[in-house]
């Protein structure tokens, strides 16, 4: 009874296999035709996806589209996917004149648009302006934050590699962890990093090099080495805050393309803090 009770349930098994056999079709989709006279219209590679900007008339920034059979011009409506708080003012549409293969589009900020918080934007193309197996793409994401840079303290840096001092103010994002130190170095070149006020650790901005070391350009350009970068440690044994005396240090080394003039310690000290 045993052995005829499991043909039983086998057999019923097999019956439903065989039933949802017969109930499949095999479908095949299409690949998208794209004409040969598509304007595969897309947005170049090398397009900026952050950026940091002051509240005012200059928070802006602009993104570059491309075209294909350029002969003719041509207009192509822009779709807004996503618009963190409307915080983005996006043109309806992108303009390209005949002949022209690459046209802007320029973004504004939002006189309402929230400050010290990442906003998000993503743009996009219709399929019938796009062609979808070019590798440069049809659609844009990218992130703004409208940072209000406030003094947040005076006081005296000294410079290991430049073997001198002098006042310097240093800024804060309202709302934020970031500090800048402008004009540094050289007017126009401004030094970032982020820091959680009163503690050790301090996070240096730039571009991580091989041994962990945050790289900036100084803006300095060595009579006869050319423009001298400086690494800075962010291990909190060597690059840190000391709250009793108020002082920032920064363990550096100071390089050019040919090499390197060694490991030598920045610091700033805090004279009066306006921000606690």
């Amino acid at each position: 009874m045993k052995i005829n009770r499991l043909l039983v349930a086998l057999t019923f098994i097999a019956s439903l296999a065989m039933a949802g056999c017969s109930d499949f079709v095999d479908t095949e989709m299409d690949s998208p035709v794209v004409p040969s006279n598509s304007p595969a219209v897309r947005f170049l590679a090398d397009n900026q996806t952050s950026y940091e900007l002051e509240p005012g008339e200059n928070a802006k920034f602009t993104l570059t589209v491309k075209r294909n059979n350029e002969g003719s011009a041509l207009q192509v409506p822009i779709t807004v996917v996503t618009n963190t708080e409307n915080g983005f003012v996006v043109p309806d549409n992108v303009s390209f004149a005949a002949g022209q293969a690459t046209a802007d589009i320029l973004v504004t900020m939002s006189p309402t648009a929230p400050t010290g918080t990442p906003l998000t934007l993503e743009l996009a193309f219709a399929d019938e302006f796009v062609n979808p197996y070019l590798t440069e793409y049809a659609a844009y994401k990218g992130e703004a934050s409208l940072l209000n840079w406030v003094k947040f303290s005076t006081g005296i840096y000294t410079s290991g590699f430049f073997e001198a001092s002098w006042e310097q103010d240093l800024y804060m994002a309202e709302g934020t962890n970031k500090f800048r130190f402008y004009d540094l170095f050289v007017e126009g070149v401004d030094y970032n990093f982020e820091w959680e006020v009163g503690e050790l650790a301090i996070a240096p901005a730039g571009t991580a090099n091989s041994s962990g070391y945050m790289v900036q350009e100084s803006g300095y350009v060595h009579p006869s080495y050319g423009m001298v970068s400086s690494a800075t440690d962010p291990d909190p044994d060597y690059t840190y805050y000391n709250s009793t005396t108020k002082t920032f240090s920064f363990d550096r080394q100071w390089t050019v393309a040919a090499g390197s003039f060694g490991w030598l310690t920045d610091t700033y000290e805090i004279t009066e803090q306006f921000v606690n």
